[in-house]
């Protein structure tokens, strides 16, 4: 029999060597991961089960009357919505849509939102999740990327709509519904005076559908590359691209989240994020198709309802993303922040300077923080309690993909700070890490530096660099699926003959750094994208919206740190046309008289006279800026510095606009001495200074 004291330096062993080894963490991952393999390729796969679909079926089969979700006061049972997307697929059949066609959904979070997306994975065809904030040429691109006929919207979205919709009914070719309900909608043209007979969309009557459901074997040459969805993600540059997210990998990824969050049937879990997204779609509505858990819905995130919403629903898990989490931990303090049955949380982009404040402030035990991308092959996890770990994102495991969740990181971040958000990865994980490297790339080409071979060079501990993973489309776990429609940019991603011949890794455009300890951390965004306000925003799409404003000789769009705020702030160097500038005739004559006295370099810096700016030409530009920004752009790509340059701006020999000084100096006034504007709450652009930078450093900005 063992002795107490043995017994206790075999407790204390144990200990140490997990504490170096983090062998409970990995296998925290690892279990789940194990059993979702298993039972991916011993079962799913075997018997033609991989439609995503099948999982709610399943759902609905096991606890028909239990409550599946929750909608501003409002219960659907599993039965409901089964029922209720039985009506709208056989709507969709009836508008001619068959397995494999594009819809594109251009809706709000409501239960609606979720029947539509049931109703084309049971009949097998695929939802195109169009970002209801966009307009305009980036609406009508991603309209023509997802290269559907039909459109149905939320009539509210109609305006945005409505301002595009010859290029979508003409040029384009979409019929639109509104899945508003008809009464209300005629409602709504008798407060404005409209004539209904002159509108541009018709109504879906699915109600009056018939209720019959489709079998399972209906579904049984749904393939793991089949899509379940099309969502929209900015890449490094140009306008969004669909990034498919298929069946198989969904499966996978749901499945491994709800097993390393052990989430039930008992949970209620608080998903505020908007459903084209992958995070609040796949993940937030995805995983209870596996957990059997509820879903209380919101229709969007707030700070003010955020808590109320989470305490009358008995909310026991929510879904995160990093900007949300500092609006709740920034609010003034409630006596009730702890009243709440909050076990778990999870997402993605939590700064470590939030999370240890946030869990102590509202009382929530565990975070389980994820890293990945729309298109990515491979993820990093970290399920936390306590101190250790707190602020890392660690363990990658090729057999457990994710669904990829927009990545939500934050910078500048320190090599050896401990207290930094890291990627540990623990021994039984570090067995993939062949398939995950970081590697040393040109910060102002963005080209990956290859060695006198022709081979990625991986960089050296604490060195920063792209993150790259292994693309192996031999095997389900590494497949690179890519872009729908747009092969070309599919193609960008991935670079070959890596580190040996015939290998093919993709690029993540994240830029990371590791430490002798495997701990791995974010340091910034590479390429023309920067995360704001939980949105990836695309400098090229910016600018190009921009350029088009009479006046601009030229402009470039980079993201700038703001303290006290998560993510990068859009900012924009912008060159103006030379009929701003008034030359002073006394300057040409004083440079002609000095010319003689100074050398070749300086004459040639000196030779064009100085000009002073039209400050009324300037004021008017200024409005018209803001008023093109707020009209033409998303709310969260709204640049919300400007800096008006009086030069021309700096290019690559490729062309390309050199921004790692203008990051830099950012609207740091000892670096910068030209004219500077900010976004105010007014929704204009004003002069900034000392006063506003003070502001700024003091966290009482409202950017």
């Amino acid at each position: 029999m063992v002795s107490i004291t043995t017994a206790l330096a075999l407790l204390s062993a144990g200990l140490y060597l997990d504490g170096r080894t983090r062998l409970s963490r990995d296998l925290a991952f690892g279990i789940p991961g194990l059993k979702t393999k298993w039972w991916f390729e011993r079962q799913l796969v075997p018997n033609n089960d991989i439609s995503l679909y099948n999982r709610f079926e399943d759902q609905c089969r096991i606890r028909p009357y239990a409550i599946a979700l929750v909608y501003e006061g409002h219960s659907y049972s599993w039965r409901d919505l089964e029922i209720a997307s039985n009506r709208m697929s056989h709507w969709y059949i009836s508008e001619g849509i068959e397995p494999k066609d594009r819809v594109a959904m251009f809706m709000t979070n409501s239960p609606l939102f979720v029947i539509s997306w049931l109703a084309l994975l049971k009949i097998k065809a695929v939802a195109a999740f169009i970002n209801n904030q966009i307009v305009g040429p980036v609406l009508l691109h991603s309209l023509k990327t997802a290269n559907s006929k039909l459109l149905v919207f939320d009539y509210e979205l109609s305006v945005s709509l409505e301002e595009s919709i010859d290029q979508i009914r003409g040029e384009l070719g979409y019929r639109l519904f509104t899945v508003t309900p008809q009464e209300q909608v005629l409602s709504r043209f008798d407060e404005h005076g409209k004539d209904p007979e002159k509108r541009w969309f018709g109504f879906m009557d699915w109600k009056q559908c018939s209720a019959e459901g489709f079998p399972r074997e209906s579904r049984k040459d749904v393939v793991i590359g089949d899509a379940v969805a099309l969502i929209y993600t900015s890449g490094t540059t140009g306008f969004p691209k669909a990034a498919v997210m298929d069946h198989g990998r969904c499966s996978l990824a749901i499945s491994v989240w709800s097993g390393i969050c052990k989430i039930t049937e008992k949970d209620r879990s608080y998903d505020c994020l908007p459903l084209y997204h992958s995070a609040g779609a796949i993940v937030g509505i995805g995983q209870s198709w596996i957990s059997g858990c509820t879903v209380v819905l919101a229709r969007k995130f707030s700070t003010s309802t955020f808590w109320k919403d989470v305490r009358e629903n008995d909310v026991t898990l929510f879904q995160y993303i990093g900007e949300l989490c500092r609006y709740l931990v920034n609010a003034p303090e409630d006596p009730l922040d702890k009243d709440n049955k909050v076990r778990l949380m999870f997402g993605n982009g939590l700064r470590p300077d939030i999370w240890r404040r946030f869990q102590e402030r509202f009382g929530v035990e565990t975070v389980f923080e994820a890293y990945t991308m729309s298109e990515a092959t491979s993820a990093l996890f970290n399920l936390t309690s306590g101190e250790d770990g707190a602020g890392a994102v660690g363990k990658l495991n090729r057999s457990m993909q994710t669904t990829g969740l927009e990545c939500h990181p934050w910078a500048d971040c320190p090599p050896f700070d401990t207290n930094c958000a890291n990627r540990f990865r623990g021994p039984l994980v570090r067995l993939f890490q062949a398939g995950m490297k970081i590697v040393r790339v040109d910060l102002d080409t963005e080209e990956l530096l290859r060695d006198k071979k022709g081979f990625c060079i991986e960089c050296d501990v604490g060195e920063t660099g792209e993150l790259v993973t292994l693309a192996d489309n031999k095997t389900s776990q590494s497949r690179f699926i890519g872009y729908y429609n747009q092969p070309k940019l599919s193609n960008a991603k991935l670079i070959q003959d890596a580190f040996v011949k015939g290998d093919q890794y993709m690029r993540t455009g994240d830029l990371l750094y590791r430490t002798k300890d495997h701990f791995w951390y974010f340091a910034d965004r590479a390429g023309d994208t920067f995360r704001w306000k939980g949105e990836n925003v695309s400098t090229a799409e910016v600018a190009d919206t921009l350029g088009h404003l009479d006046g601009i000789a030229s402009c470039t769009v980079y993201g700038v740190t703001v303290p006290r705020q998560d993510g990068r702030a859009g900012m924009v160097a912008v060159v103006l046309k030379d009929a701003y500038w008034e030359t002073d005739p006394k300057d040409v004559n004083n440079k002609e008289e000095t010319q003689g006295d100074i050398s070749t370099t300086e004459a040639v810096a000196c030779s064009a006279p100085s000009a002073k700016i039209n400050e009324k030409a300037l004021e008017q530009f200024m409005v018209r800026l803001g008023q093109l920004a707020s009209k033409r752009l998303p709310s969260y790509a709204i640049p919300r510095f400007v800096r008006i340059c009086e030069q021309e701006l700096e290019i690559t020999g490729t062309f390309k606009n050199k921004k790692v000084e203008l990051k830099k100096e950012a609207f740091d006034l000892e670096k910068v001495h030209e004219r500077l504007y900010w976004w105010t709450p007014q929704g204009c652009y004003k002069p900034f200074g000392p006063k506003e930078l003070a502001i700024i450093h003091a966290g009482r900005a409202s950017l």
